[in-house]
């Protein structure tokens, strides 16, 4: 039997409705600990706590005392309203909050309850997963090793080990360029080599554990995703050819943490506060190690840390503050979404080192899907599509154009493709590069169209007009036209 029960059992009532009762009674006057615990002979150590937990419920208040009586406390409006209510002392005396404006009943709740860190051990789960799939990716190329350290000697196992990373959602400046901003998020799943994953989710368990029970498990992912948005996007604005990581939102947890103790810790008992002090210090003194790693950028780790702490911010108002600044919280989070992307794309048309990342993107990644898609469709329509319709349509063999469809449907969805991507990825900020980016588009969609016309000729047969013909002929003359101009740009 604790303490505390012993003290329900001399007058079967919960210690801390005691202590109200006994202040009800002596008011006006108010009431002195020191004296009832001479008097009754309780353990000090009882009688202090429940005025702890009472004092930041904001149940009582310190009244003046003497040097004969000790401190003095008295009920505020509050406690007399608890008194009043059977419902508020029922739930005190179950140790849960009085009411939703218990702010430190709720606080000391998420602390002291038993609520697993559910969403911190699926975020972990998550991320071993991914891991996992890109060591056996790297198995397969026969670089295991090399991936679980994280990178590899050899340029070609390293340009391998980097396809993996980026098949696993990992981010640069190229993958912006081509519209897949998703990668912002799915770059804070991504590791570099076994050592830095281990590090990362023993932080994210030790930080999780205590963090997840502060906000809840749907602010707590709210923060986290925040975290690796606000890391992925500083690591791309100021170092354009700079993998991001999930080190970013890793770091941002002690930015939320560091913000719920500011607006809370008055809510706490002394020990828990030293307690998650230390703490605090202890995961910035591994978080400052973490980000020693190789591809763990310092940017990204402040910028996980400003997402997280504006954020929490939001998020504390949003929970706790008056009814306004709960509702213009939500709106806060617009602008914060907002701001990243933006400022990648604003460092994109100022940074002159995109310049030179434009360039050499349109150069390695779609000057030669431009020309292999052109060049396959050029070999389709010469050996297959041509042939056909030189013919009569009552001279053309059924089998040869039903199989000729397929080819020409299909000539047109990679062309299609190409002609997304390359509207994707514009506009350039180097005018060179941009007109060749355009002039690209265009031949590509020439050529789409030259193929979708010639479909149309021969799902026809002999149903086809001359008008038909016509178009067939000027879709034709415009792609080569086309093709001059893109061959003109880089002979």
């Amino acid at each position: 039997m604790t303490n505390i029960e012993y003290l329900m059992h001399e007058d079967g009532l919960h210690p801390c409705e005691t202590i109200l009762r006994l202040c009800a009674a002596a008011a006006p006057e108010p009431w002195y600990p020191r004296l009832y615990i001479a008097q009754e002979g309780v353990d000090p150590s009882i009688v202090r706590h429940c005025l702890e937990e009472l004092w930041m419920s904001g149940l009582i208040e310190r009244a003046d005392g003497g040097p004969e009586k000790g401190p003095a406390i008295s009920l505020t409006q509050e406690g007399q309203r608890v008194l009043l209510d059977p419902e508020s002392l029922q739930r005190l005396r179950m140790g849960q909050p009085i009411s939703r404006m218990d702010r430190g009943g709720h606080i000391r709740k998420a602390l002291y309850g038993r609520a697993r860190a559910v969403v911190t051990l699926l975020l972990i789960l998550f991320n071993v997963l991914i891991f996992a799939w890109g060591y056996f990716a790297a198995c397969d190329k026969n670089i295991g090793n090399d991936f679980l350290r994280g990178v590899a000697e050899e340029r070609e196992k390293q340009n391998v080990l980097q396809q993996i990373q980026e098949k696993s959602g990992a981010l640069s400046a190229y993958h912006l360029i081509d519209g897949q901003w998703q990668r912002l998020l799915t770059a804070g799943f991504v590791h570099f080599g076994f050592l830095h994953l281990s590090l990362n989710m023993v932080f994210l368990y030790l930080a999780g554990r205590f963090i997840e029970p502060m906000w809840g498990h749907v602010r707590f992912l709210v923060i986290y995703l925040a975290g690796v948005l606000g890391g992925s996007c500083l690591a791309v604005v100021h170092n354009v050819a700079e993998l991001s990581s999930a080190s970013d939102a890793v770091c941002g947890l002690l930015a939320a943490e560091a913000v719920w103790l500011l607006f809370n810790h008055r809510y706490l008992p002394r020990p828990l506060r030293r307690s998650l002090r230390t703490s605090l210090l202890v995961n910035l003194v591994l978080l400052v190690f973490i980000g020693s790693f190789r591809n763990v950028g310092s940017w990204g780790l402040l910028g996980g840390g400003v997402a997280e702490a504006m954020t929490a911010l939001l998020l504390q108002l949003h929970r706790f503050g008056p009814s306004v600044w709960r509702w213009l919280a939500l709106v806060g989070f617009v602008p914060l979404v907002w701001y990243g992307p933006y400022a990648v794309d604003r460092a994109r048309h100022t940074n002159p080192a995109w310049q030179e990342i434009e360039e050499k993107h349109f150069l390695t990644r779609l000057r030669p899907q431009v020309q292999q898609s052109t060049k396959r469709a050029l070999e389709v329509y010469q050996e297959k599509i041509g042939p056909l319709l030189e013919r009569h349509p009552t001279r053309r063999d059924p089998a040869q154009v039903k199989a000729a469809l397929p080819l020409l449907d299909e000539q047109q969805h990679q062309l299609n493709a190409v002609v997304e991507q390359l509207a994707r990825a514009g506009p350039y900020v180097s005018p060179e590069t941009e007109e060749a980016r355009q002039v690209g588009q265009e031949y590509t969609l020439a050529m789409r169209e030259w193929f979708a016309a010639a479909e149309h000729v021969l799902q026809s047969g002999d149903k086809r007009t001359d008008k038909d013909r016509q178009a067939l002929r000027q879709r034709e003359e415009k792609a080569k036209e086309k093709r001059r101009e893109w061959n003109d740009l880089f002979e």
